[in-house]
């Protein structure tokens, strides 16, 4: 069969791989659709180590060959019974195993999956949309963790599809929502979704605007944007006693000096979120299939990793279908 396959920095390609054992509980679920997650395109350009050989895919849905249903593929297991499964934090399991990643992932013509990580699919939820619900899965658990209370301000920094589906799900909570980013393209969208107020970070000063709307500063901050820069900068845009998640970049120096009280953490994908998020997607409180901008098939996978990575194409979100 067919597969992503990662031979090193901008070394993605179709590679034919022996077809899955279908063994224990497992069932064979067969590709239809998946998303480029920004991860992929940090394995792409060499920033981020991934094992050679290793499928790529984090992010996708296909049909059951067992029974014919359609399914979303949940990318991270846990044991259930470590001392973090124990203590109901599944996305910090000792044995956790997460496809695409630490294990093989979903860019392959076809999967053997336990049925406990297959999130049936309602009739009105499209191919592509079901290809997109890893980071509605993620927004979810952010927010749920944060708990905001109606009115709180929320800074997203970063209008990427992470960064949109965070304001997006922070503005379901009632929450006011400032979005930042360096593109003009991204922060329309975002002011489309709602969001209360829009920074473009090459054309203001973002601590000075967050503080001139929020007062105080903002009562918590999502990093979505991913670099060492924005991870810098969330101590100036955090009120005290504020929270600030880190969730596209974890390194870079924390200068603490006004961020009194102010807690910091990362986060990671948990499985919990998967049925909620599908149902989400399902009732239409959140557009994913507006994050679209380019369709490839799985054959051009490479083609779609190039897209991604050229500004000038004015990328969000690619969808791979078979």
């Amino acid at each position: 069969m067919k597969a992503a396959v990662y031979r090193g920095a901008h070394n993605i390609k179709i590679e034919e791989v022996p077809e899955p054992e279908v063994k224990g509980r497992r069932v064979l679920v067969k590709f239809r659709a998946g998303s480029i997650c920004g991860t992929d395109i940090h394995f792409y350009r060499g920033e981020w180590a991934l094992k050679n050989g290793r499928i790529l895919g984090h992010d996708a849905c296909g049909v059951r060959e067992d029974n014919g249903e359609r399914v979303v593929l949940v990318p991270v297991t846990n044991c259930g019974h470590c001392y973090f499964c124990l203590r109901g934090l599944p996305a910090l399991c000792t044995k956790a195993k997460l496809y695409g990643l630490t294990s093989d992932g979903f860019f392959a013509e076809s999967k053997a999956m336990l049925p406990r990580s297959l999130i049936p699919l309602p009739s009105n939820v499209t191919n592509e949309e079901a290809a997109i619900v890893e980071p509605v899965a993620l927004a979810l658990q952010v927010l749920n963790h944060l708990q905001p209370n109606l009115g709180d301000w929320v800074t997203v920094v970063g209008q990427g599809p992470i960064g949109l589906l965070m304001t997006q799900v922070a503005l379901l909570k009632g929450c006011r929502v400032i979005a930042v980013d360096l593109e003009d393209y991204r922060l329309q969208l975002a002011e489309k979704y709602g969001a209360d107020a829009v920074i473009n970070a090459q054309k203001e000063d973002v601590p000075k605007t967050v503080r001139k709307l929020t007062k105080l500063g903002s009562d918590f901050v999502i990093e979505a944007a991913g670099t060492k820069q924005t991870v810098e900068q969330t101590p100036l845009l955090v009120r005290k006693a504020g929270k600030v998640v880190l969730v596209g970049e974890s390194e870079g120096y924390l200068n603490l000096g006004e961020a009194d009280e102010a807690q910091f953490f990362t986060i990671y994908l948990s499985p919990v979120e998967y049925p909620s998020a599908v149902e989400l997607i399902a009732r239409k409180l959140v557009d994913v299939k507006g994050l679209i901008t380019h369709r490839f098939k799985l054959d051009e996978f490479e083609k779609a990793l190039q897209t991604l990575d050229n500004p000038a194409e004015k990328p969000l979100k690619a969808v791979i279908t078979r």
